[in-house]
């Protein structure tokens, strides 16, 4: 996958108030163009049992060549045991918005 290529990062945190630090801190050593907050339900398996609860998802756009810088903050500023940190390429888009999000990025 080419170290330019723009990239979607997706991961939860239990409050409005650590998505905003974490996604703020992308931002400010800028590993994100963008970060984007939505208040989600999720219901998942954890440590043999079900559970739920609300989480706020970030939406975290990105280069793959920012995804090893991403995953070691967000691991490192995480209040949760295993977070979700999933890497989702992005093989196309609008030329404009695809140039604006590799411009706002660190080289």
């Amino acid at each position: 996958m080419p170290a330019s290529q723009a990239a979607i990062v997706l991961t939860t945190c239990p409050s409005q108030a650590e998505a905003e630090r974490i996604g703020s801190l992308l931002l400010q050593q800028r590993l994100a163009a963008c970060v984007q907050y939505q208040t989600i339900q999720s219901q998942y398996i954890w440590q043999g049992e079900i559970c739920r609860d609300n989480e706020i998802r970030l939406t975290i756009k990105t280069a793959t060549r920012h995804y090893p810088a991403v995953e070691r903050l967000i691991l490192e500023q995480h209040s949760y045991d295993c977070p979700q940190i999933l890497l989702l390429p992005v093989s196309g888009g609008a030329a404009g918005y695809l140039q604006w999000l590799q411009n706002s990025l660190a080289p």
